[in-house]
């Protein structure tokens, strides 16, 4: 009689829960809006389908440690196409090697070269390296016409050990990222004739960057995520992140996850501690070069209710944050989610409402953006409401899919623009007229918008030779004051096909698409002739183009040993820019050999 009652309860609330939603989303779709995407937008694992592809070992995509939801490469953090493994591939074949050496070369002048190293399989403990280089040293043609030297590079090293207890999995990495690259970017224009000279240091047109960062993480996790069991996992992450334009910033975080089982359900228990410093940047409060440190305090207990057909989750997040030059800020949200499975594994129907407060800490937006200005200090976002809802399942047995609607209510939401500038007069100008120049470092402004997102996966998996991911996301926000959420796509897409002809021949192919953005520069118009009041700048918009990429790859295995790989990146032919004055590289390719020992 009590499991009925809490089905009919768990019904209820569902049903209140759906309706809260779509009628939120009722109302926003009345009003009037401006369509383009949110800001990095993610979708949480528990939402996600379960059943993805893997990827083969013979394309040797590395293990990532970093979040991503729409990964490819018009978003390449350096504005060249990043050559990857196919996201899309067959199921790896047995392999009782070492590991794996790569190299090869391109066009762009790009060379390339990776190794692989893993212990032989053992009863408890794994053990790997991993380092890779790839680099180019091509030019890139501007929109005003100048050609101009885009170089960049990539290292990466790192170690990883996991050594597996009997409920849980211990893990250690410790890895080394050093990345280089130009600002070589300019919109619209040709470059003015001032930037073309030796040593100028108006904008940082020219000049290098690099990115390096060095950390460790260990982690413990619980193999058995039944809410029966207790549980407790903790993950602890440091980071050091260093640039060539001597920003420094440490970033240390420990958090730890509990699961204790009650008689009628399980308390859950989200906690950590976060500390990060910048140094040399312009810190916000003080308004001069100085130190930024924040310390974080996160705080996020709930209650689990039900079974595997229906089940809610109770609770709430909360956050304390304690800046240096600031007052203390605390932040509060909702956590609440509702599971209900008529049919098990075939549909889950899920909604829910929850919230988070987002640590914008300098490398975090460095990687975001790596044409930033160097010297930032960016305002943390709250994302005050979220609501979610939708369903997941299988249309057949090898066809996965998930349907979800999400509304955000943000505040503090940063935005990118160009600012353009009349510089004093340059005295080997030939008394020319004051230059007016864009930075090309991008700077960053906030508004508060609301957000409604659409999105939808489908994985199918025709047979063990073929495999297929669709994924799709449409966004409607409303910005509070500005006319645009700047530089932000009203959609993105990506179609994944991996084929295995034969045993030695593997195809798949990656189709990247992202939906027209609007561009910001903002003009300054100097001071009043009356008052030393600055002027308010003058808003020039600029539309950038829809964007498909579309790439393929092949690899052939010659003997056990020896394989051919191939790579065409862009082969659309493509010219776009992923950030405004920065375009990408058009069509490139890599191709070398790779030997499995």
């Amino acid at each position: 009689m009590r499991s009925e009652n809490i089905k009919y309860i768990l019904s209820i609330l569902l049903i209140f829960a759906v309706t809260v939603a779509q009628a939120q989303r009722d109302t926003t779709l009345t009003q009037e809006v401006e369509v383009v995407k949110a800001y990095n937008p993610t979708i949480s694992d528990a939402n996600k389908i379960n059943d993805m592809p893997k990827i083969e070992e013979e394309e040797h995509q590395k293990p990532t440690f970093n979040y991503s939801i729409f990964s490819q490469p018009i978003f390449n953090a350096f504005s060249v196409n990043e050559l990857k493994a196919a996201t899309v591939s067959m199921p790896p074949e047995e392999n009782t090697g070492l590991g794996l050496v790569r190299a090869g070369l391109g066009n762009y002048n790009k060379p390339y070269g990776e190794v692989f190293f893993n212990s032989q399989n053992t009863k408890n403990t794994i053990f790997g390296l991993h380092g890779k280089h790839l680099s180019s040293h091509g030019k890139l043609k501007l929109e005003g016409g100048d050609k101009v030297k885009a170089p960049f590079s990539e290292n990466e090293a790192e170690m990883f050990i996991k050594h597996l207890f009997r409920s849980s999995i211990l893990s250690v990495n410790l890895d080394f990222t050093h990345n280089g690259f130009n600002y070589y970017g300019y919109p619209v224009d040709s470059i003015p004739a001032v930037l073309k000279e030796e040593d100028q240091e108006i904008n940082y047109l020219g000049q290098r960057q690099t990115f390096s960062k060095g950390g460790i993480n260990i982690s413990l996790q619980s193999e058995n995520n039944n809410r029966k069991d207790f549980t407790f996992d903790f993950n602890f992450l440091y980071d050091y992140f260093g640039t060539k334009t001597d920003q420094r910033e440490h970033f240390g975080e420990f958090s730890a996850d509990i699961n204790k089982p009650l008689n009628t359900g399980s308390a859950i228990l989200n906690a950590g501690i976060t500390f990060v410093k910048a140094d040399n940047v312009f810190n916000r409060h003080l308004d001069t070069m100085a130190t930024s440190q924040q310390m974080w305090f996160t705080v996020k207990p709930a209650y689990y209710l039900g079974g595997d057909m229906a089940n809610i989750t109770i609770g709430f997040n909360t956050w304390i944050v304690q800046d240096n030059n600031a007052d203390l800020v605390a932040k509060i949200t909702p956590n609440v989610r509702l599971n209900f499975a008529p049919v098990k594994e075939i549909i889950n129907i899920f909604a829910g409402v929850d919230g988070n407060y987002v640590n914008n800490h300098y490398s975090k937006i460095a990687y975001e953006n790596p044409f930033i200005d160097p010297e930032h200090d960016v305002i943390n976002s709250f994302e005050r409401l979220h609501f979610y809802g939708g369903f997941d399942g299988k249309f057949a047995t090898k066809t996965n899919f998930k349907l979800s609607v999400d509304y955000s209510m943000i505040n503090e939401q940063p935005l990118y623009y160009l600012f353009e500038y009349v510089y004093p007069l340059v005295d080997n100008i030939n008394n020319s007229p004051d230059p007016s120049i864009v930075d090309n470092d991008f700077k960053i402004m906030y508004d508060d918008m609301d957000l409604l997102k659409f999105n939808a996966e489908i994985f199918h998996t025709a047979s063990e030779k073929l495999d297929l991911l669709l994924t799709g996301n449409y966004y409607v926000y409303k910005m509070n004051e500005q006319e645009q959420a700047w530089n932000l796509p009203d959609w993105d897409a990506k179609l994944s096909l991996g084929y295995k002809i034969t045993d030695q021949l593997s195809v798949s192919s990656d189709i990247y698409a992202i939906g027209a953005r609007t561009a910001l520069i903002l003009e300054s118009q100097g001071f009043s002739d009356l008052t030393t009041v600055a002027l308010p700048p003058i808003q020039k918009s600029y539309n950038l183009n829809t964007v498909i990429d579309m790439n393929f790859n092949a690899s052939y295995k010659i003997t056990q040993n020896f394989s051919l790989f191939g790579q065409l990146n862009n082969f659309g032919f493509q010219k776009y820019e992923r950030w405004f004055g920065y375009p990408v590289q058009s069509f490139n390719f890599l191709a070398g050999l790779s030997y499995a020992f």
